[in-house]
């Protein structure tokens, strides 16, 4: 992520994230409202996204660890204005912002066999009863496919059929492919994820909160979202040698999601400065 960044165009933001080369980069602005922490601008290789959740998370960890202070801040983003809370634990700070963009499924899904060939799966991988491929969201459109743990380890693009699917071309914000998997890997997982999105830059992706938040639409559009509050862990990147680990908390009443939050760590990895002019 990028302090101080008030002064870099649109160009020089995108052209600085293809430079980093990350799935996403994150720009951090002054608030317009002085009461809010910061003002954040997220990028892909392929352009700008209003909302993503693992930068959020990141960019709301890295604000309170360069104040020295845990807290509750609240970030304005082009999706809308999302509470986050602060917490140091141990070497690593942890993020949970409430979203509030509430899930809801947008429209259908592409043909489930388009879908499998583009994810280089056999006929018959994917889901096709209740928990079809939709397009869902939570600011941000994805779209949603369930696949047995196997099937979603071994997901391989195959970019002719993914270029057949035309996500480049649909309407509004729709992200990349969220293919998931009940249970995981470690004994506490609730779900397996794999997110993949070439068309934005973003081959795959190894955490995507964005997309996590949107599952519960998902979920509830299958009948697999009971009334209540409901907390999972969702794993991701484990395929790619970069696991990450998301906390999702949904709360519904009566066929209806009536809040959500996204939480994870973040932890400092590198530091410098970027000249310009």
């Amino acid at each position: 992520m990028v302090f101080g960044a008030d002064a870099l165009s649109d160009a020089a933001m995108l052209a600085i994230t293809r430079e980093f080369d990350y799935s996403e980069s994150v720009f951090v602005l002054t608030p317009r409202d002085p009461a809010h922490g910061a003002r954040i601008r997220i990028f892909t290789p392929g352009g700008e996204l209003p909302f993503a959740g693992h930068p959020t998370v990141g960019a709301a960890c890295a604000i309170a660890r360069r104040a020295g202070v845990e807290s509750d801040l609240r970030l304005e983003l082009a999706a809308g204005l999302f509470p986050v809370r602060v917490r140091e634990q141990g070497p690593a700070w942890f993020a949970e912002f409430d979203n509030p963009n509430l899930p809801e499924v947008t429209g259908p899904g592409p043909d489930i066999r388009q879908v499998e060939l583009a994810l280089g799966l056999p006929e018959g991988s994917v889901e096709s009863g209740s928990l079809r491929p939709v397009r869902a969201g939570a600011g941000i459109d994805f779209i949603y496919a369930r696949a047995p743990l196997a099937a979603v380890r071994a997901a391989k693009l195959d970019s002719v059929a993914w270029a057949a699917l035309g996500m480049e071309r649909a309407e509004g914000n729709l992200c990349g492919i969220y293919l998931v998997a009940p249970g995981g890997d470690a004994a506490d997982a609730d779900f397996h994820a794999r997110m993949f999105a070439p068309h934005i830059g973003v081959p795959e992706d190894p955490a995507t909160g964005s997309a996590a938040a949107g599952l519960p639409a998902h979920l509830l559009a299958g009948g697999e979202l009971p009334s209540g509050t409901r907390t999972w862990m969702v794993e991701q990147g484990v395929e790619m040698g970069r696991p990450s680990r998301i906390r999702l908390t949904v709360e519904s009443d009566a066929g209806r999601i009536t809040a959500l939050r996204i939480g994870g760590h973040a932890v400092p990895v590198m530091s410098g400065t970027i000249r310009c002019g």
